[in-house]
């Protein structure tokens, strides 16, 4: 469990002193008393690396020290013959590094003990948990007075933010996970390009992929597979996986495996017939080259938002050589007429969650790299087969205006605003090449920063044309 000591430890340095309240997930069921696939909460993982549901642990910091107190489950032989043996009070101490473990029922009742001159507490108290075990309870475990929580002694801190920025640093042992979930993603995505044909159903080639990651160790998914033959590469997040491949189509597959609570996070876009139209082939090569840009760039010197700048100037180029925008590559940027075929972002971090924690932002400013730091490249087009002509607003649009308007507002509400700006513009009319229509292509591979070269770990997966037809004939 050196991973989680490991954590505990840098935290420690960043507290001093104070108490950390930390609170793992609970078991979810479906229907009756048949549960979902437990998963631990991954900030409590990072901390404790508890593999069992209802645990909570408190984190004492002396002179930036860590003592770790866990509340578990407690050994039930009855429990243990319906759900499998319990690690116990004893394990959680002898395996997990505990000091001391207590029942989970005792948790409300030790804590006014541990918190004893406690005056910095950190939890998350935006969260479900700290309202259903922290609140009523900090209330005998600190000083409060009667006027109420704002007037304790004691000072509240958001853990959140720490955590976020301790897990943007991946250490060696966290890397080799990573690393890991990566060897066994890139083995599941050759198996899905050798057994693909068309009319095939997208299930059965997600089911041969999904059946290597688990062959290889992988403990679970990463995130539900997404299996897309022809139009539907166009929708981002299609996870239905169950129409029949066309002929001549192009399978877009993003899909990866979880090993040691790690995800890996990958996508290729590929022929099913073993062989590009010219067509696909002319948008495979642009995702491909942009994609080839961000992943050069992924170093100590950029921040993700200057990939992404970098990606998107890739992109226009293509919009404007493949005919899918009516003006120029300026143009194109500036009035983000990208977005109609590129519309989400070029990356994101990786790790305990796919889609990981921390912010690309560092006061206000964009992040820079630093080693350790992972992220995806994941550039794509997609042509959507309902929009045979596009009215394009001749409206200059700043894409980080757009974004902060969105935090400040709400999606919701400044989507609203977003459509009246665009509805009041001048529009110019563009017809899309109709061999274009329904190609949708994204590749995707996972970016570890160094001092040096960056390293891809998930580029065992072909990526060039040669390559891919090759696997795939």
């Amino acid at each position: 469990m050196n991973i989680s000591k490991n954590n505990r430890e840098r935290l420690a340095k960043e507290i001093v002193n104070g108490a950390v309240l930390i609170h793992g997930n609970e078991l979810v069921y479906r229907n009756n008393d048949v549960a979902y696939p437990f998963r631990q909460d991954s900030n409590f993982h990072y901390l404790t690396e508890w593999p069992e549901p209802d645990a909570h642990a408190v984190i004492l910091v002396k002179n930036s020290k860590p003592e770790l107190f866990l509340f578990v489950q407690e050994r039930n032989l009855e429990m243990e013959t319906w759900e499998g043996k319990r690690i116990g009070q004893n394990g959680a101490v002898e395996s997990y590094g505990a000091v001391k473990a207590f029942s989970n029922s005792e948790y409300r009742k030790k804590l006014p003990e541990l918190l004893k001159e406690t005056k910095d507490i950190y939890c998350d108290y935006s969260n479900q948990k700290f309202q259903k075990y922290d609140q009523t309870t900090l209330s005998h475990a600190v000083p409060y007075d009667q006027r109420g929580l704002e007037f304790s002694d004691a000072t509240l801190h958001a853990l959140s933010p720490l955590l976020s920025e301790l897990r943007l640093i991946k250490g060696k042992d966290e890397l080799e996970l990573l690393t890991k979930a990566c060897e066994i993603t890139v083995e599941g995505h050759k198996v899905a390009m050798q057994v693909t044909k068309s009319g095939m159903y997208e299930y059965e080639t997600a089911a041969s992929m999904e059946k290597q990651f688990y062959n290889l160790g992988a403990e679970r998914l990463g995130y539900p597979s997404i299996v897309a033959s022809g139009e539907n590469a166009c929708i981002l997040h299609y996870s239905t996986n169950r129409d029949q491949i066309p002929e001549d189509s192009l399978l877009l597959i993003d899909a990866a495996a979880e090993f040691g609570m790690y995800s890996s996070d990958v996508t290729r876009t590929f022929p099913v017939d073993g062989k590009f139209t010219p067509e696909q082939k002319d948008v495979y090569q642009e995702v491909l080259k942009a994609q080839k840009l961000g992943i050069e760039n992924v170093n100590t010197k950029n921040s993700m938002k200057n990939i992404h700048d970098l990606t998107v100037r890739s992109i226009s180029e293509s919009l404007v050589n493949l005919g899918l925008v009516p003006m120029g590559v300026e143009e194109t940027i500036s009035m983000m007429h990208y977005f109609e075929f590129f519309m989400h972002g070029t990356g994101h971090w990786l790790g305990l969650d796919v889609h990981d924690a921390g912010s690309t932002e560092l006061n206000g400013k964009p992040r820079k790299l630093l080693p350790g730091m992972v992220t995806t490249i994941e550039p794509g087009i997609y042509v959507r087969p309902n929009k045979e002509t596009i009215d394009f607003p001749l409206l200059e649009r700043d894409a980080t205006k757009i974004r902060e308007r969105r935090k400040e507002l709400g999606m919701e509400e400044a989507t609203k605003l977003e459509k009246e700006e665009i509805e009041k513009a001048k529009t110019i009319k563009h017809e899309i090449p109709k061999n274009l229509l329904g190609i949708g292509v994204r590749i995707e591979d996972d970016i570890v920063c160094t001092n040096q070269e960056p390293i891809n770990l998930t580029e065992g997966v072909p990526r060039s044309v040669e390559e891919i037809e090759e696997l795939c004939k």
